[in-house]
């Protein structure tokens, strides 16, 4: 076995050494910047016991061809980095459990990713923050286009964010995956269809729909959290009897154009925390005071007139969140700072 560090100064040196060893376990780097010089002279063979290879935020353009070789890994996270493609070898990934491409310029999964059957979680999503009026909203959420074949990973349980502009084909495979926990999709059109699974996480981003989205997600039987950013649905969204039977978290972020919620008797039975960042346009419902298992709400943004409307003393909307346990008001601002206010 071989335990091995490379500090500033050193890396020939280190190149050289590691090339004539084997079975290298652990492998330390003190000079991140090094990082890509280090990989270029070194060949992923000596490297086959490693089951963890993090390269978070490093100055890293590319990773070796023959990244395949890593037999036994099983985390491998390229978050921050200048890696712009995987190379076709990473299908001999057997053991591969996560794969973290945050914040990364990879916006494309090789086709060889679905020879992956122990993959678990694909991390792959990047979003830009555009100050506007002295806060941060989100200006978009960009995913990773997957090719055919994704259906056969089956250990699937976290995928964050597809591309839905590859079609209905995607949505009717990640359809059948019956192990995924958490979907995020961005792009999504109306003709794309809609994915139905047992139990789901869905983050609804950046979609183009003629529709109101509630009436498609309302029906999948065991959607316990959602999360809707910059979807363009209209004006008018609302809750109808018998919606959303099992949601526990709902999240509204950014929506434009979006004047009315509405929010009838019957629907979310069981919602517990509600997240609002409204449109300028749009006016928080009476419809909250319907949600009897709420335990909190947190609102973003919201204009100082309306916090103080919710508060217990003469404010004229208290009755709407009277029965909430927890209310919170935060301010997000384009120097980075936070105010909280409790109710």
């Amino acid at each position: 076995m071989f335990w091995g560090s490379v500090q500033k100064g050193t890396n020939t040196i280190a190149v050289e050494t590691i090339n004539r060893k084997a079975q290298i376990h652990s492998l330390l780097l003190f000079d991140i910047d090094a990082v890509s010089m280090l990989l270029t002279g070194i060949s992923c063979t000596n490297f086959k016991l490693l089951k963890v290879v993090d390269f978070e935020d490093a100055l890293l353009y590319s990773v070796p061809e023959d990244l395949g070789n890593l037999f036994h890994l099983r985390y491998l996270s390229l978050k921050g980095t200048k890696v712009k493609m995987l190379p076709k070898s990473i299908g001999k990934l057997q053991n591969l459990q996560t794969l973290d491409l945050k914040h990364s310029p990879v916006d494309a999964l090789p086709a060889e990713i679905k020879k992956l059957k122990k993959l678990r979680h694909i991390l792959a999503h990047s979003s830009c923050l555009n100050p506007e009026g002295g806060f941060y909203t989100a200006r978009g959420v960009r995913g990773v286009h997957i090719r055919e074949g994704i259906s056969s990973m089956l250990d699937l349980q976290k995928l964050c964010y597809a591309e839905a502009n590859n079609g209905r084909g995607l949505i009717e495979e990640l359809g059948k995956l019956r192990q995924l926990r958490r979907l995020g999709i961005v792009n999504l059109l109306q003709e794309d269809g809609r994915p139905n699974y047992l139990r789901l996480r869905v983050s609804l981003t950046n979609s183009r729909l003629s529709y109101d989205p509630m009436e498609v997600l309302q029906a999948l039987p065991n959607l316990f959290d959602l999360a809707i950013s910059n979807v363009c649905g209209g004006e008018f969204f609302c809750f109808t009897e018998l919606g959303f039977q099992k949601l526990k978290v709902l999240g509204l972020y950014t929506m434009k154009g979006l004047k009315t919620l509405s929010i009838r008797e019957g629907p979310l039975p069981i919602l517990e925390h509600l997240v609002i960042l409204p449109s300028p346009q749009m006016e928080v419902t009476s419809g909250i005071r319907l949600l009897n298992n709420l335990t909190r709400i947190d609102f973003w943004n919201m204009p100082r007139e309306f916090a103080c409307s919710m508060l217990p003393q003469d404010g004229q909307k208290y009755h709407i969140v009277e029965h909430v346990p927890h209310v919170f008001f935060h301010e997000f601002h384009v120097d980075g700072r936070k105010i909280l206010c409790l109710r």
